[in-house]
């Protein structure tokens, strides 16, 4: 009995380490784009960005991982500091999402109609292509 408990201070911040756009990438198949090729090849092709409505996109896809409470509150953080308005989605040559899934999320549960977009019309050379059978 006889045991103190000396509060030392404010209890430590859960830290999340932040993902760069410059690690973001594309994967359709064996072929993967880092998301700076694509948006290389958007202003090297001078696309101009246009509205999208949010409800003609496919969100049947899950672009990531959520397996865990710690890799959930990961992708949030990322969506809560996800930019829309300065930095247009990428859509691929089919239509698809190819860079921009949680500026989708965010403008989503903001509520907004549309979001800026570029849509490439064919892919760059990609910058990985997985040569190997599965095993």
């Amino acid at each position: 009995m006889g045991e103190k408990i000396v509060k030392t201070g404010l209890p430590p911040v859960v830290e999340m380490k932040a993902l760069t756009f410059e690690e973001s990438s594309y994967v359709r198949g064996k072929k993967k784009w880092f998301a700076t090729t694509l948006l290389r090849e958007c202003h090297e092709k001078q696309l101009e960005p246009f509205e999208v409505p949010l409800a003609s996109l496919d969100l049947s896809i899950m672009p990531f991982s959520v397996d865990s409470l710690d890799s959930f509150i990961w992708q949030m953080k990322r969506c809560i500091g996800a930019d829309y308005e300065q930095h247009p989605i990428i859509l691929d040559d089919l239509g698809q999402i190819a860079d921009g899934n949680h500026r989708i999320c965010k403008a989503i549960l903001e509520g907004r109609r549309t979001i800026l977009a570029y849509r490439l019309q064919e892919m760059p050379e990609p910058d990985f292509v997985d040569e190997s059978n599965g095993k």
